[in-house]
């Protein structure tokens, strides 16, 4: 089972517990013993650590994510717990070392929206692929380029993590592999069940190939770009 590990300001732990939905076993921490919650990350290694972005606006929160980072930990999945308009999101938390902390007039919060647009190609959004496959479980792809996807996933998904797509196309499958660029979890009011939302980078696709596949299952116009 999935374990989890919530790290939030005191005052802060209920409103989040009773507002964010997570996934698997959990365990919530204050942020006033990091110590223990340290050496508990260190034992258990779970799967995904969920920190309040307050705290990690402080000093103690950026040193916190670099002894994370020193862990080395393989599977492992880092993200910000945030109140956006009236509800708590998770978005994901930037695997390079943040900057260090400014005076509080300066402060900014070290993370990263999801999907962020480095793009270094169009990308398309998909209207019919059906049955499209990640390690071989079902999987809905939102947009393609050439270089990536995006993907939405019932299993977990993880940063860096490699794996085998196969994408529909007529009698065959085009396959390829890819990594995981980042991932969010995601527990939509309306949906069933939770999920992952990732970015993947294909690692060995011929592009030839992507650009006829773009031109046959996705729309013709490219998404616009976020700036």
């Amino acid at each position: 089972m999935l374990l989890t590990v919530v790290v939030a300001d005191p005052a802060r732990m209920s409103a989040i517990r009773d507002g964010l939905a997570t996934p698997g076993r959990v365990l919530r921490y204050p942020t006033g013993n990091l110590a223990s919650v340290f050496e508990s990350i260190r034992a258990n290694q779970p799967g995904l650590i969920i920190l309040d972005a307050a705290f990690l606006q402080t000093p103690a929160g950026h040193g916190f994510v670099e002894r994370i980072h020193q862990l080395n930990l393989p599977k492992i999945v880092l993200q910000s717990v945030v109140f956006e308009r009236g509800v708590w999101t998770m978005k994901s938390l930037d695997y390079e070392p943040p900057p260090p902390p400014v005076e509080p007039s300066q402060r900014i919060v070290a993370v990263t929206t999801s999907g962020l647009d480095t793009r270094r190609a169009p990308r398309f959004l998909v209207q019919d692929v059906a049955q499209a496959m990640a390690d071989g479980t079902s999987i809905k792809v939102v947009d393609l380029s050439v270089l990536g996807a995006q993907m939405i996933s019932q299993p977990m998904t993880r940063p860096n993590q490699k794996i085998k797509l196969g994408l529909p196309d007529g009698e065959g499958i085009l396959q390829m592999t890819a990594n995981v660029a980042w991932s969010v979890y995601e527990k939509p009011a309306m949906a069933d069940h939770p999920h992952f939302r990732a970015g993947v980078e294909f690692s060995n696709a011929v592009r030839e190939a992507l650009e006829d596949y773009c031109k046959r299952h996705c729309l013709p116009e490219p998404l616009p770009i976020r700036r």
